[in-house]
């Protein structure tokens, strides 16, 4: 038996060490992907009054916020201006597992929930057995607690991040009579956010085979699962440098251009510690020993993207109407790791490094903006992100990967004129992830994050104008398996200060 545990372990560090992250094998569970591309799929972009707009900016024209939602409406900006503009970001992230009994195991949810601390003394001996010993102790659970309250949390994770956000200029021009308008911009993404966690990660997953038997060991009547505390987090700067070129071809119709540079680099982490492991044997009888295994990778990842895109808006007596062209793009990643695999025995330390890159399709945004009187501009934005078309070029192969599905996004704003100094603004933005939860019942489509917003246009006469945004998103879903249901909630709030000086 102890000659099996050993090679067991032994084995299942050769292939972490091989594959430079952790967990490879552990493809069950939802939450728990190795380090890819996290966190650039939802890459901010600029424009205070755009943010506290919702985003719903496709149609809107003559702001200079055009250079990041559609070059198109640069072409009607009067006058060289210059922006600059500075946020204040947080994210929280909060899971709370559920384990419930099961015909198979019924004492088993209490060890992962942690109403029952076994005894180290204890390695190995069958969970009926320690039942009729008085330090059996096993806690109440808290009842009717809501499942995505900080109440019921697992665990909580709050990150916090301030600095320059973008800067922009502008320059109209004449071509041939018609106005014509160039413009360059810089955003940085500074202290990008991305973090997972899941504190009862199993291999195999008790509940990745619904109703069926888990596999046994070749020659073994038992079936051994790990346990492990899984984390992740990336953290660094990504900035994107634009420019743009709008033309108006007539007094109703302006189109643009405009091409993007990303590039960034980040500090990436990812841990899976053993916390030890569970033998099963028939119905009802198991055993649990403590064990350590910790798997921590470390590094850097450098990312780099061009992207291309066009416009187009239509202006009416009322309304206008826009449109918004991406083409395909590829998105790189060059990453250095630092794999350390360790036990109480002994520590062993692996380098590696490789080349990722995720090919974009094409996308699209549409948008209709409205005067219904001259103090109100309403506005509605639709785009669509075929992710289910994107490929995933990996240097090593991943077994926890998943690809991603297609995502689509809808956004409201509006504007009032509350006076002549000062425009009040309002929105929100409905968004579908790029991922599908385990256990989902719909396959082609994930989970919507909301996001509302508010802001203020605060214009200074010759001094320029203020722009001030806040948007809070929120994101709630749940994995769902035949042993438990991962509850996990990603809360986002935005504070950006834009000051706009025009000559």
């Amino acid at each position: 038996m102890l000659t099996m545990m050993v090679s067991r372990r032994l084995n299942f560090a050769l292939v972490l060490a091989l594959l430079h992250v952790c967990a490879a094998q552990l493809g069950a569970q939802h939450r728990g992907d190795n380090l890819a591309f996290q966190g650039l799929s939802h890459l901010s972009v600029g424009g205070a009054k755009a943010y506290a707009m919702g985003g719903a900016f496709t149609s809107i024209s003559g702001d200079l916020n055009g250079v990041f939602w559609n070059p198109a409406g640069l072409a009607a900006v009067e006058g060289f201006q210059l922006a600059v503009s500075a946020r204040s970001l947080s994210g929280l992230w909060r899971e709370n597992q559920i384990y419930r009994p099961n015909r198979l195991f019924v004492t088993l949810p209490f060890y992962l929930e942690g109403f029952y601390t076994p005894d180290p003394a204890n390695n190995g001996r069958l969970d009926h057995e320690l039942a009729q010993d008085t330090n059996y102790v096993v806690e109440h659970p808290e009842l009717g607690l809501e499942p995505f309250s900080e109440a019921a949390a697992d665990w909580q994770k709050e990150i916090d991040d301030f600095g320059i956000s973008s800067m922009t200029a502008v320059v109209p021009l004449k071509f041939f009579g018609s106005p014509m308008v160039m413009a360059l911009s810089y955003h940085k993404q500074s202290g990008l956010l991305d973090y997972d966690r899941n504190d009862t990660y199993l291999n195999p997953h008790l509940g990745s085979l619904e109703y069926e038997v888990l596999p046994r060991i070749d020659g073994n009547d038992t079936v051994a699962v790990d346990w492990y505390r899984f984390s992740r987090q990336r953290s660094g700067d990504i900035q994107t440098i634009r420019g743009a070129l709008a033309i108006g071809l007539s007094d109703r119709v302006e189109v643009g251009m405009r091409l993007g540079l990303l590039s960034g680099r980040t500090d990436d982490m990812q841990a899976l510690n053993q916390v030890g492991y569970f033998n099963l044997y028939e119905e009802n009888e198991f055993s649990f020993s403590y064990d350590t295994l910790d798997t921590e990778v470390s590094g850097t990842s450098t990312f780099s993207a061009i992207e291309l895109s066009a416009g187009a808006i239509i202006r009416l007596t009322n309304f206008n109407l826009g449109f918004r062209f991406t083409l395909p793009q590829i998105l790189s990643r060059d990453w250095d790791y630092e794999t350390v695999i360790s036990d109480p025995d002994q520590t062993n330390t692996t380098t590696g490094s490789g080349a990722d890159k995720l090919k974009l399709p094409a996308a699209y945004s549409l948008g209709l903006s409205f005067v219904p009187a001259e103090a109100f501009t309403i506005a509605i934005d639709f785009e669509k992100l075929p992710y289910s078309q994107a490929i995933f070029e990996l240097a090593n192969e991943d077994t926890t990967h998943k690809p991603w599905v297609d995502s689509s996004v809808l956004r409201f704003g509006v504007e009032f004129k509350a006076a002549a100094f000062l425009s009040l603004l309002g929105g929100y933005q409905y968004r579908t992830q790029e991922f599908v939860p385990d256990g989902a019942a719909f396959k082609a489509q994930g989970p919507a994050a909301s996001r509302y917003t508010m802001g203020a246009s605060i214009r200074l006469g010759r001094l320029g104008r203020i722009d001030v945004a806040y948007d809070l998103q929120q994101l709630k879903y749940y994995d769902s398996y035949y042993s438990n249901t991962n509850y996990a909630l990603e809360l986002r709030n935005r504070l950006t200060v834009e000051y706009v000086i025009g000559f």
